[in-house]
């Protein structure tokens, strides 16, 4: 059974930008850690990213105090049960963030990106929908779990792809999403490693494998060192990061 060593989270709005619609989710219990990246505005992206956090949080404590509680919109018996709560929380979060949607005019609507990630036993389950992402470090190598849904994917040496990250799809946005969903057997020492698209956007998978490497073990560092790193690279969006570590 593996557990959490340690982890850290940051979430800020960038070297340029006054309003941050990122933001990270937490969840130590359930051992649920959220990337969000929203668009819309002040006053729009804020509500958006505070509906989303507060479904998926609502859907786990129901799970987890009604052992006969249903998973409505998805299940599949190729995933673990936890893979199959975390598409229905996404897919609840979704459907809520419709509805407020749905009484706004075109202009005052927003949407969230989000990569949501849960450790049960030695599996980690990854669900994502728009343009967030995970990444797994192990012995030294940086891997992409989970794929963006942007016009332009990470690149292992290319670095300037920001422009191009932006979501094709998100929460809110269309009736029908489909998350991406990934299984992925962790192993003591691995480092899972989730990024908005101001982290990522400006940066290879080898500057985020070398920011890892060089700045020794500590999430905090690290991340320090990734945002610096984007920012020097010519970042302009806000900037989410959480890095989490198997014991």
């Amino acid at each position: 059974m593996r557990e959490l060593e340690s982890f850290f989270a940051r979430t800020h709005q960038g070297p340029y930008l006054n309003l941050n619609e990122d933001s990270t989710y937490i969840n130590l219990k359930q051992k649920i850690f959220g990337v969000f990246d929203g668009f819309g505005g002040s006053g729009i992206s804020d509500l958006n990213l505070e509906s989303v956090t507060k479904s998926i949080e609502n859907y786990f404590t129901k799970l987890s105090g009604d052992p006969n509680a249903t998973m409505p919109y998805f299940y599949s018996p190729q995933y673990v049960l936890e893979t199959n709560a975390l598409v229905n929380a996404m897919m609840i979060a979704h459907k809520n963030l419709m509805a407020i949607n749905k009484k706004k005019e075109m202009k005052d609507k927003g949407g969230v990106s989000v990569a949501l990630t849960m450790l049960s036993e030695n599996i980690l389950s990854v669900v994502s929908c728009g343009n967030c992402v995970a990444l797994l470090y192990r012995d030294g190598a940086l891997s992409q779990i989970s794929a963006p849904d942007s016009p332009t994917q990470i690149s292992t040496s290319d670095n300037t792809h920001h422009k191009s990250t932006f979501p094709l799809v998100a929460l809110g946005l269309y009736e029908e999403i489909s998350p991406k969903i990934w299984e992925v057997n962790v192993m003591p020492h691995d480092k899972v490693i989730l990024l908005s698209d101001g982290v990522y956007g400006s940066l290879s998978l080898n500057d985020i494998k070398r920011v890892v490497q060089e700045l020794g073990p500590d999430e905090v560092t690290q991340i320090d060192g990734l945002f610096n790193f984007a920012n020097r690279k010519g970042n302009l969006d806000n900037q989410s990061a959480i890095i989490f570590s198997i014991l």
